[in-house]
C-alpha cells in the first residue's frame, strides 16, 4: 500500500506549521488559518482583521470511543496505511500514543468487527427568504438639518445631497477664469508673438485654476475621511460610549491618530472598550473564584446573598456600636460611662478615667531655627510640640524679663506668653534647669 503524505498548512501570519488547535477565519475569502501566538497579539495578514469572526479548530475530542480522540484516531489511520494491517508493532511505534494491543482492538472493534456509521453531517442553514419591500430612509450620517438652523451652521453649511460647503475653499477661485475666451477669428489680426504669449497666460491661469479645485478636494476628503462633519456623533462616542478609563488611554493615544485611517481608529476605540470588558470580567469570574464557585448557576445566588449583606452592613444598631467601641478601649472606657446610667438611681457607674493619647512627636528637623536649639531643646521641641523659632522667642522673652527683675516666678510666665500651660511650664522648668533665669 502506497503512503500518503498530508499537505501540511501553514499559519497565514508567520508561516509556522500548524498544529491543533488552531483559528479559522469565517469572514475572509478562502481558508484563512492563524497559530494561537499570532492570534493572541492581533495578527493580520492580507483583508484579515483581528475582530473578524473566528472558529477554533482541534482534534482532541473522542469519535467512537472516549478515550480515543480525533488525533489518535488519524494518526491510526496513517500508520495503518503506510504500514498495513496485522504490523501492529509498527503502527504503535508511529502512532507513538496506544501500545500495539490497543491499537489492534481499537481497529478491529470499530473499523472491521463494529464498524460505525459515519460521521455525522450537519445540515445547512438555509433561511426562509420572504419577499418583503425595502424601505428608504435616509441616512443620519451626516445629518440633513434645515438651512439656517444651528447645526447647519454648525456644520459649516454643508449640503449632505450635493456634498458640499456653501461656502467653498477659495470660493471665488471660478472668477478668474470666467472671462476667459481663445477667440481665433480676433487672434489672427494680432501679432503671432502676443497670441502665443497671451494664450500661455490663459493656459497658466487654467492649470493654477486646476490647483486649487485640487486642494479643494483634497480638504473636503479629509473633511469626509475623518468625520469632522457629524463632530457630535464624535464627541458622543468618545464621551458616552467609553468609560473614563478608555477614555483617558484615548486622549493619551491622540497625537498618533493623525497616522491612522478613521476606520483604524475607531476600531482601536472599540478594541480598547471590549478590553476593558473583558477585564472588568476577568476580574469578576476571580472574585467568584475565590468564593469557592465553580458553577455558572451558582453566580445568581451569590450575588443575591451579596448585595444581603450588604445592605445588613449599612444598617447600624447598638451591637454595632458595642462592636466598634470594644475594639478600642480607651473609646469603650468613655463609652461605658456615657451608657452607665441606671434605671432607677440614674448615678454614674463608677469607671477609671479614659488616659488621654497622647500626641505623636513633631517632627522639626528642616525647620527655621533647628540648627540654633541644643540637643536637649530639640528633644523638648518635638516631644511637646513646639516650633524652634517660637522656642527661641520664648526663651528670649523670659530670659530678659527674669535679668530685669532678678527671677521670674512661673505665674509671671504664663502671662508673658500666651501659649499652652504645660507647654510653658516646660520651657520654665528648662531654662530654670539650665540656670539662666532664677526661680523666685
Amino acid at each position: 500500500m502506497e503512503s500518503r503524505e498530508e499537505e501540511s498548512e501553514e499559519c497565514a501570519v508567520c508561516t509556522c506549521e500548524l498544529a491543533p488547535p488552531f483559528i479559522h477565519c469565517r469572514q475572509c475569502p478562502g481558508s484563512v488559518k492563524i497559530c494561537l501566538p499570532c492570534f493572541a497579539k492581533g495578527g493580520e495578514v492580507g483583508l484579515h482583521q483581528n475582530d473578524h469572526a473566528y472558529s477554533v479548530v482541534k482534534n482532541d475530542f473522542p469519535l467512537f470511543e472516549n478515550h480515543w480522540t480525533a488525533a489518535e484516531e488519524l494518526a491510526l489511520l496513517n500508520a495503518m496505511e503506510t504500514h498495513g494491517y496485522g504490523n501492529w508493532t509498527d503502527i504503535s511505534l508511529q502512532q507513538s500514543v496506544k501500545p500495539a494491543e490497543e491499537c489492534e482492538r481499537h481497529y478491529n472493534k470499530c473499523y472491521i468487527s463494529n464498524p460505525q456509521s459515519s460521521l455525522p453531517k450537519f445540515p445547512e442553514y438555509e433561511p426562509d427568504i420572504v419577499p418583503t419591500p425595502i424601505l428608504f430612509k435616509l441616512s443620519d450620517n451626516p445629518p440633513r438639518p434645515p438651512e439656517g438652523s444651528p447645526l447647519c451652521t454648525e456644520m459649516g453649511g454643508y449640503s449632505a445631497p450635493r456634498g458640499e460647503f456653501a461656502i467653498e475653499y477659495n470660493n471665488f477661485a471660478e472668477m478668474d477664469i470666467c472671462n476667459l475666451t481663445f477667440d481665433d477669428q480676433k487672434q489672427e489680426e494680432e501679432d503671432e508673438e502676443d497670441v502665443e504669449l497671451m494664450n500661455d497666460m490663459k493656459l497658466a491661469m487654467i492649470h493654477i485654476y486646476h490647483r486649487k479645485l485640487r486642494e479643494r478636494h483634497r480638504r473636503k476628503r479629509i473633511v469626509k475621511d475623518f468625520g469632522l462633519i457629524n463632530l457630535r456623533n464624535v464627541m458622543w462616542f468618545q464621551h458616552m460610549r467609553l468609560d473614563r478609563e478608555v477614555s483617558q488611554t484615548v486622549k493619551n493615544l491622540e497625537v498618533f491618530t493623525s497616522l491612522m485611517t478613521p476606520l483604524h481608529n475607531n476600531m482601536l476605540q472599540e478594541a480598547l472598550a471590549y478590553e476593558q470588558e473583558l477585564k472588568s470580567r476577568i476580574c469578576e469570574l476571580q472574585e467568584f473564584r475565590r468564593n469557592g464557585l465553580k458553577h455558572q448557576h451558582s453566580i445568581s445566588l451569590y450575588k443575591l446573598l451579596r448585595a444581603r449583606r450588604t445592605t445588613s452592613r449599612q444598617r447600624r444598631h447598638l451591637l454595632t456600636d458595642v462592636i466598634c467601641h470594644i475594639r478600642d478601649d480607651a473609646i469603650c472606657q468613655s463609652w461605658l460611662q456615657r451608657q452607665g446610667v441606671t434605671d432607677d438611681s440614674c448615678k454614674i457607674i463608677p469607671l477609671p478615667s479614659v488616659p488621654r493619647k497622647q500626641a505623636a512627636p513633631l517632627r522639626i528637623e528642616g525647620m527655621p531655627g533647628y540648627e540654633r536649639l541644643l540637643p536637649l531643646e530639640r528633644e523638648l521641641c518635638e516631644k511637646h510640640r513646639v516650633a524652634p523659632e517660637a522656642f527661641l522667642e520664648y526663651s528670649a522673652i523670659l530670659i530678659s524679663e527674669g535679668r530685669k527683675h532678678g527671677g521670674l516666678r512661673l505665674a509671671q510666665a504664663r502671662t508673658l506668653i500666651k501659649i499652652d500651660v504645660n507647654k510653658t511650664r516646660k520651657i520654665y522648668d528648662y531654662l530654670v534647669q539650665e540656670g539662666k533665669i532664677l526661680k523666685l
